[in-house]
């Protein structure tokens, strides 16, 4: 070796030195990383819940992993050319880390969201399945990280889900606008990194496959907006009342009788939001396949949540059976269902 050569050497061995300790500290204590993350999380969503500004720096401090996954591809390439085998590794375990991080940062904040909604179930699944794929190596080697392809489909998929929860937090933005803005983000960051995926992908078929799922996946995403939790709002109380004193609301009723409709019926809730957050919210009524949506805007950093109502006084002649009002975003993700009965006089009704 060159006398240039061992100098090099002699100054990256620090490093290396630095890399070897952290892998063998992982790999002695896998779970401490997902761990600490997923506390974090609670934290943010606690923390957004008492509407303090702490909130966005712990969601910063996760978002700050989601500039390297836009970056891995290309340190990638700049490292396999000078050492293959060592690139490959340092690369893979930072975004296997990184993604843990994020993944599991994300899902008390979704948890948080979801209802009691298939849809909203379905969707915080699958992200709990991913940031458990992230922590079962035997599985993420066989399964992400030998193929370019798939290595480019799981940093999108995090990449995503980090910005969705993430951009209402620290950038105030509305959550029916962080959906598309962060489908279209990683759409573009997936079409540049195409070149990458396709040459990793050996049969013309694999590729025509991946190039049709590029599309399809985003496009079925979008088309199901409505089953992804709002991340970052949650409703603290809700109800339906007939009286309200100010933005108190009366006590909740679950029976109405037709005639003591004229009175009007209300749908209250208290919409926690992060500190700053203007976001429109809708209260959707819904009887016998007719519906009725009536727009509210609410205002973050409330810690007992944003009081909003949508009162209701013309009706139907034939108003009996069950009511529904939705507490929905402007994309249609729920954020409350309310439910009630109006009986005709001397009936008791359906159950709810």
């Amino acid at each position: 070796m060159n006398p240039p050569a061992q100098s090099a050497a002699r100054r990256g061995e620090p490093l290396r030195s630095l890399l070897r300790r952290v892998v063998a500290l992982e790999h002695r204590w896998p779970w401490v990383l997902p761990a600490a993350s997923f506390v974090a999380g609670w934290v943010g969503f606690l923390l957004v819940g008492r509407g303090e500004d702490l909130a966005r720096l712990v969601a910063l401090l996760a978002l700050c992993g989601w500039f390297w996954l836009l970056l891995e591809p290309w340190v990638r390439q700049r490292l396999e050319r000078r050492r293959r085998r060592a690139g490959n590794f340092v690369v893979n375990f930072i975004s296997q880390s990184l993604q843990q991080e994020l993944l599991f940062f994300c899902l008390p904040l979704l948890i948080g969201a979801t209802k009691l909604d298939a849809g909203q179930v379905a969707f915080t699944g699958l992200v709990g399945a991913a940031a458990l794929l992230s922590t079962v190596d035997p599985l993420y080697e066989r399964l992400v990280a030998t193929r370019a392809a798939r290595r480019m489909t799981f940093h999108a998929f995090c990449s995503w889900i980090a910005a969705l929860v993430v951009l209402p937090m620290v950038l105030l933005v509305p959550v029916e606008r962080a959906l598309p803005i962060s489908l279209l983000a990683v759409g573009a960051w997936l079409l540049l990194t195409l070149p990458l995926s396709l040459y990793s992908l050996p049969r013309w078929r694999n590729r025509v496959a991946w190039l049709a799922g590029m599309i399809i996946v985003p496009l079925l995403f979008w088309e199901l907006r409505g089953q992804i939790p709002a991340a970052g709002l949650a409703v603290t109380d809700a109800r339906v009342t007939q009286t309200i004193d100010g933005l108190t609301p009366g006590k909740a009723v679950a029976r109405v009788r037709q005639e003591d409709l004229a009175q009007g019926i209300i749908a209250f809730a208290a919409i926690r939001a992060p500190a700053g957050l203007s976001q429109e919210v809708v209260f959707e009524w819904r009887h016998n396949g007719e519906r009725e949506r009536i727009p509210v805007e609410i205002h973050g950093g409330r810690a007992e949540g944003f009081r909003a109502y949508s009162r209701k006084e013309l009706f139907p002649t034939d108003s009996t059976g069950l009511w529904t009002v939705d507490v929905l975003t402007p994309q249609a993700q729920l954020l409350e269902r309310l439910r009630f009965v109006v009986v005709g006089e001397g009936a008791l009704g359906p159950s709810l």
